[in-house]
């Protein structure tokens, strides 16, 4: 996979992450009205504080993402941690889905990350192979 490639692929998963952790920030009652199908007390301090830290890290990534696309030499640590963080969350929405607790929109969401880790996976191999010995 090519340099350009990389680049667009790393800046579509930063505009994933940064809108994604900015809409369930600025409107926590539309982002589970469309992926939940309960909904979270956010009058309790507790839940409040996990909310906001889970969406903050998702916006981090993002910002992450958008500094491994400009800057190559940044990209293997990021691609590394980012594809496994989004297996993870990936797997977390599919259990909340077969639950009954997520909706669609949640599957979906899972099904983005994956093919997201996937694409880190290939970025990492064709580095590899432009940068291997022989």
């Amino acid at each position: 996979m090519d340099e350009r490639w990389q680049k667009r692929i790393l800046i579509l998963a930063a505009a994933w992450n940064l809108i994604g952790g900015a809409s369930a920030l600025f409107d926590p009652a539309q982002h589970f009205a469309q992926l939940y199908t309960t909904s979270l007390s956010l009058d309790d301090p507790l839940q409040l504080f996990f909310w906001r830290c889970t969406w903050i890290n998702a916006i981090a990534w993002g910002a992450a993402y958008l500094i491994a696309a400009f800057m190559p030499g940044a990209r293997a640590p990021v691609l590394i941690a980012g594809g496994a963080g989004k297996i993870v969350y990936a797997v977390a929405c599919f259990a909340l889905y077969a639950s009954g607790v997520g909706k669609s929109g949640l599957r979906f969401a899972g099904v983005v990350d994956l093919v997201l880790a996937a694409l880190f996976v290939a970025m990492i191999l064709s580095r590899r192979r432009v940068t291997a010995p022989g």
